[in-house]
């Protein structure tokens, strides 16, 4: 119980951090349901970077998976045959005064080694880390779609 209420409150402050004349702000977070344990799973999410000065996502960990890789979809081959493909990524930049979709077909996140099943209603704590901003705590609800 204590650790569920310790996760409760890591993540209930506001998600957002500040630097300098603006703030990063992340929005909209949401996991894919994962029906069965031990298949990766995939989140995404909405970055508002309000600040003078670009800014990268370099790294994103959560209590329930063993890692959080960056990852970018990439379409390859020729007209006649397009084949997407997953490709990890060091960072997600974020320019200033942008808003950056990590969402599907493009940016998003790999979870791997999940603790649970992940089902449509249940919270996914993520903790992404920026080059600047530092730590943003969020929770990503679990859906088929985006919130």
């Amino acid at each position: 119980m204590k650790i569920l209420v310790y996760v409760f409150l890591l993540f209930a402050i506001p998600q957002m951090s500040f630097a300098g004349e603006g703030h990063l702000q992340v929005t909209q977070a949401w996991a894919r349901p994962v029906i069965l344990q031990g298949r990766p799973g995939a989140a995404y999410l909405t970055i508002h970077n309000d600040t003078d000065r670009g800014d990268r996502l370099i790294r994103v960990s959560s209590p329930l998976a063993d890692r959080v890789e960056l990852h970018m979809t990439r379409s390859e081959g020729g007209p006649a045959r397009v084949v997407m493909k997953m490709i990890p990524v060091k960072n997600i930049p974020v320019a200033a005064h942008s808003v950056v979709a990590v969402a599907p077909g493009g940016y998003h996140l790999m979870l791997f080694g999940l603790r649970k099943k992940l089902v449509p209603g249940d919270d996914l704590p993520l903790i992404l880390t920026f080059a600047r901003a530092g730590e943003i705590k969020v929770i990503a609800k679990v859906g088929k779609k985006a919130p």
